[in-house]
């Protein structure tokens, strides 16, 4: 089966948009999409700062909120001031002690090729903090052009989605590629290929639409119902932060990010209290926890894992033996696509962390988004050996 990617645009634009009620929201789910005048340009809002709300930020140390920021956010090793490197202390001592549990998945490269051998991979890879730098402000998390020009290449080559927190039109306009897939708010808004194999009939939220070049793609978005209210999480979350220096509120579609990357940890108290006011109104969203960002999404059975499982299926690769899938992130949420190929012995996490994490579904690690260019870049060169000797 040639696998070899051949892919067109991804980036489309939804219709038929649902009624605005926060109670009472249709199950007939239809795409949707706020007109462009919905959003400001860059989906971030950052106020000037005035006094801050008061809570009883006791009851949300209680509530274990402000641990889980914490335990979710490590701080950044310091740099040795004269090589402009990590310096050498007791934590890299760590570090090499969970290699051993989670080796690197570049000392391991012939292991991971071994077991693809006879196999057609496929890759699926987050954005923030693994093709792209943790950086303070998330607006400015773009990619180097030696990896956009990695991924370029293993996209060629393998089957390949990106999938990602942010906003599917926002990780596009970061990557700018057309040979991938892509899957924004956690999976909940994929686009996906046309085969025979696919059939609507089991999917019920996804319909067929065209890109921008007027290809013919599978649209899936299985939390459609959700979008007003995603509107006024937002919306209630920008005005109730305007308080907090730094704090910055990002609308993923099918999600809201709270940013405090840039907010004094004395007041990531205020971050919490005021996400938690907000999602007292609304039992029918949920709290999760990535690298200094809180994340309101929608209680739905759909997960990143889910994700990979129907771009599986969209590929025509979820029932096939001679697949292995290979999924590379970095953030807590990349976890539940860990698990689902590991639960099912179907092919390999890789997380991307500097520092050891035990509670991890993860078969291999990799340091930080300068080893996996050099992963994906060894894909490649293995692909194109193995081209050669067959």
């Amino acid at each position: 089966m040639d696998l070899k990617s051949s892919h067109s645009s991804p980036v489309l634009a939804d219709s038929v948009p649902v009624s605005k009620s926060r109670l009472g929201l249709s199950n007939n789910l239809v795409p949707y999409s706020p007109p462009p005048t919905a959003y400001p340009p860059s989906l971030y809002l950052s106020i000037p700062r005035r006094k801050a709300i008061t809570g009883k930020f006791d009851e949300v140390r209680e509530s274990a909120w402000l641990d889980a920021m914490v335990a979710s956010s490590p701080p950044r090793k310091k740099l040795n001031k004269d090589f402009g490197h990590e310096s050498q202390d007791e934590s890299d001592t760590a570090y090499c002690i969970w290699l051993m549990k989670f080796p690197s998945a570049l000392s391991s490269f012939d292991q991971i090729t071994s077991s693809a051998n006879g196999k057609n991979i496929a890759l699926f890879l987050d954005y923030d903090g693994t093709l792209s730098p943790i950086v303070d402000n998330p607006d400015l998390a773009v990619m180097s052009p030696a990896m956009r020009a990695a991924v370029h290449s293993v996209a060629k080559n393998f089957p390949t989605a990106i999938i990602s927190g942010r906003s599917r039109d926002k990780v596009y306009e970061f990557v700018g590629l057309k040979e991938l897939y892509y899957a924004g708010s956690h999976g909940m808004d994929i686009v996906g290929p046309v085969r025979e194999c696919f059939s609507l009939d089991d999917h019920p939220n996804c319909i067929r639409s065209t890109d921008t070049q007027g290809n013919e793609v599978n649209l899936f978005q299985p939390a459609n119902e959700f979008l007003p209210m995603i509107d006024e999480v937002f919306k209630s979350l920008v005005e109730i932060t305007k308080g907090i220096n730094g704090a910055k509120v990002e609308n993923n579609k099918f999600c809201v990010s709270v940013h405090y990357r840039l907010v004094n940890e004395k007041s990531w108290s205020e971050v919490a209290c005021c996400v938690e006011n907000v999602l007292k109104g609304y039992p029918r969203l949920r709290l999760t926890h990535g690298r200094k960002v809180l994340e309101v999404r929608p209680v739905i059975d759909w997960n990143k894992g889910k994700a990979v499982e129907f771009l599986l299926e969209s590929l025509g690769l979820s029932n096939s033996d001679d697949v292995l899938p290979i999924y590379v992130g970095d953030d807590r949420t990349d976890e539940d696509a860990f698990k689902v190929l590991r639960e099912g012995n179907r092919g390999f996490g890789i997380l991307v962390s500097s520092n050891p994490r035990e509670e991890t579904n993860a078969f291999y690690s990799l340091r930080d988004p300068c080893e996996v260019m050099s992963f994906l870049k060894s894909l490649v060169k293995w692909k194109k050996s193995t081209a050669l000797r067959g």
